[in-house]
């Protein structure tokens, strides 16, 4: 598997290094891609194999981009929206990144 294009790391392998997704299940969107075309992020957050933050997360950093925390009332919430899906799918607790929410 290519880890580049360009400049940019690709977003499998990033989501590989963050821990975010099972490799098994990146083969699993990869061949997904190959017959429909669609975004490889959206496949894996459709499968629920991610959650929509975490994959917030992947583009910003594939692109260079940090996002900023969340602050204030309920941003609790999201965060441990992260970490039931993470638990459910059998991945660490932890995806690379602060698991405080993040603003796109």
């Amino acid at each position: 598997m290519h880890h580049i294009c360009g400049e940019r790391p690709l977003l499998g392998t990033l989501l590989l290094e963050q821990n975010a997704v099972r490799e098994d299940d990146l083969e699993l969107a990869l061949r997904a891609q190959a017959q429909n075309g669609e975004r490889l992020g959206e496949i894996l957050v459709e499968l629920e194999l991610l959650c929509r933050p975490a994959l917030d997360r992947a583009v910003a950093s594939q692109s260079g981009v940090e996002l900023e925390e969340e602050r204030g009332y309920g941003t609790g919430l999201r965060a441990e929206l992260e970490r039931r899906h993470r638990g459910r799918r059998g991945l660490p607790a932890e995806a690379g990144g602060n698991l405080g929410g993040a603003s796109a």
